[in-house]
Formats: C-alpha cells, structure tokens, sequence
C-alpha cells in the first residue's frame, strides 16, 4: 500500500492524529500523559513547530500544527521517537508504541482552523454514553478536562506560552467582548445541536480546504504525484517580495503608498495584507510591520476582506484581477 503523501511547505497547517498500536492506549496513567505533554514541548522548541490546539484521549491524540519551517515529517519522527523512548523505559517495555505513520491533513486556515479547534477540543465527548446527557453536564466535563489546549482558550490565566491561542481566538474578536468569552459561547453551540464532520470535506485524502485551495495545491505539486513524500516544499506561490506585491497594488488602483498602507486605505489595505500573506514568504507580524500594526490586527483585516468579498461584486473583481496579476508575475520568476 503506497504511503500517504505529506505536502510540506512553510507556514502550511495541518490536523495531525495517531493511534496506539493496535488501537492499544497510549497512556497508561498521568504521568505518562504528562511525560506526553513534557515531550512535545520539547519538541516543537526544538523544530520551531507552532502548537495552536491538542486533546489526549486514552489510545489517540489529536493535534493542529503550523510549521513555518516546512519540516512537519522531521518533527513528527521526533517526537514520537522521543515519546515511545521514555514511554517504554518508564514501564520497562520494548517495541512500536504508535499504529504506523502519523495521519495529517493539510489545512486551510479559513474556515477550517476554528471549527478544527472545536471539534479538537469537544472530542472526550463524542461517545455514545455521552449523547443523551445535557449540555450542561457535558460543558462541565469539557471545561474541567486537564488533558487538552482548552483551559487556556477559555481562561487566560491558564494559558501556556507554547501554544498559540491567538490563531484561533483571533477569529472572535467583536465589539470589546473577549475572544475567549465568545469562543466559549461558540464551543456552547458545538454542545447544544450536532455538529457536520469536518473531515467530510477533505479533498485525496490529504487536503481539507476549498476547491480553490486543493487547486493551488494541485498546481504547485504537479510532477511530483506518484513519489512517497514530497519534498518540503519552499513556499506556495510565495516568490514575490512585499515591495513588488504592493506595486502592483498601488498600480492598480492609482493609490500611493503612504495612505495604502494607512487606515485610509480602507478595503484596498485590506486586500493588500491578503495579497502579501499569500505571495511572499512574510508571516503576519512581518506584514503588520509594513502597514504599522501588529500581527493580531492583520489577521482580523484579511478576516474582514474575506468577509467583503463575499458581499461586495466590484471588490471581488478587482481583487481577482489583482490575483491574475500577481499570478503572472510569479510565474516570470519561477
């Protein structure tokens, strides 16, 4: 059976579980779940791997990665080597711990992180025994469990500096209300009606993401299906500089730089954060420099955008042809 194919590339985001072998537990008692979390702090400091949610479950975990040096194979190895190392010293035993590869999804970000956060976090409740209790009770249960990223999602006075909460709590901030309070009024709508599965719409069994994403994907790892992993990948269609994406920007809609990159810029500063997140190699902090704003203020104004464009034709035109442009220019210098 061909192995599954691991798509790599900076900042790429990924759902990643893995299961005992032969379904057997992973943990046998608290200290091995914290000899688990112990281990993967190691780890991900070591790799520069991003850990935005994880939950423990008896035989499985589940985490959400970002990995903004393309190396999620190198990590993952790691980390389980790692971990089935002193799991088995701890209890003098010998042989595989986990069930063969790890499985991971290559994620779009929006909207899946948020409701992957969700699911991740609602997962020690989605048993049979489970179904009929009150979403009170099951709140409770969720909100007390120790095991998981949760705790520091609802209460920021146990947040740990290893995760990366704001990637997900940053999609809920509104009107001066905390994220986190509305964050946990989202995980009480996840308990009171049942949830679709969000992996019914991952697309060849690695990609969960839009049409429009599975076809940038598609395109950038032409030639390389058929081989057993690819190669991580430097960028996706990441080649241009920040200067030469705003160029094109102010071009486009005759606008100079200065109230571009100011409040006055309105929808068309807006499509210029998007345009630099996805054509050069700058991350969002990297980008709030340029516009003078910090990281959190750039991903709520690419969320907005998103949102405009749903709505507003013309936007949705100009940015399109905008995309077009850049496309073209990234293609002259591949």
């Amino acid at each position: 059976m061909a192995r599954q194919l691991r798509i790599e590339f900076p900042g790429a985001l990924y759902h990643v579980m893995s299961r005992g072998n032969e379904r057997h537990p992973i943990f046998k008692q608290d200290a091995d779940r914290i000899l688990f979390v112990e281990t993967l702090k190691d780890s991900v400091e070591l790799a520069g791997v991003g850990v935005i949610a994880y939950i423990l479950m008896d035989n499985h975990y589940h985490m959400i990665l970002e990995t903004p040096n393309a190396n999620l194979s190198e990590f993952m190895k790691h980390f389980h080597v790692t971990y089935t190392v002193r799991f088995n010293k701890r209890h003098n035993r010998s042989g595989h711990l986990f069930q063969g590869r790890f499985k991971a999804l290559l994620v779009e970000e929006d909207p899946y992180l948020v409701v992957l956060s969700r699911y991740i976090h609602l997962n020690p409740i989605r048993r049979g025994d489970w179904e009929r209790k009150k979403w009170e009770e099951k709140w409770e249960y969720i909100r007390r469990y120790p095991w998981s990223s949760l705790p520091g999602y609802i209460e920021a006075r146990k947040k740990e500096n290893w995760i990366q909460y704001e990637k997900v709590l940053d999609y809920f901030t509104k009107g001066g209300k905390s994220s986190r309070i509305l964050y946990k009024r989202y995980l009480g709508e996840g308990l009171k009606k049942e949830l679709s599965n969000p992996f019914s719409d991952v697309k060849s069994q690695v990609i969960l993401g839009s049409e429009g994403f599975v076809e940038e994907i598609r395109k950038y790892c032409q030639g390389e299906v058929g081989t057993r992993e690819v190669p991580a990948l430097r960028s996706l269609k990441k080649v241009l500089t920040i200067e030469e994406v705003l160029r094109e920007v102010e071009v486009y809609f005759h606008m100079e730089r200065e109230k571009l990159i100011s409040k006055r810029g309105g929808g068309v500063r807006q499509i210029a954060m998007e345009m630099s997140y996805r054509y050069t190699k700058c991350n969002q902090e990297e980008i709030g420099r340029i516009f003078g704003v910090d990281y959190s203020t750039v991903s709520q104004n690419r969320r907005r955008m998103g949102i405009r464009l749903k709505e507003d034709k013309e936007l949705r035109g100009s940015f399109e042809r905008i995309k077009e442009r850049l496309d073209n220019l990234s293609k002259q210098k591949i």
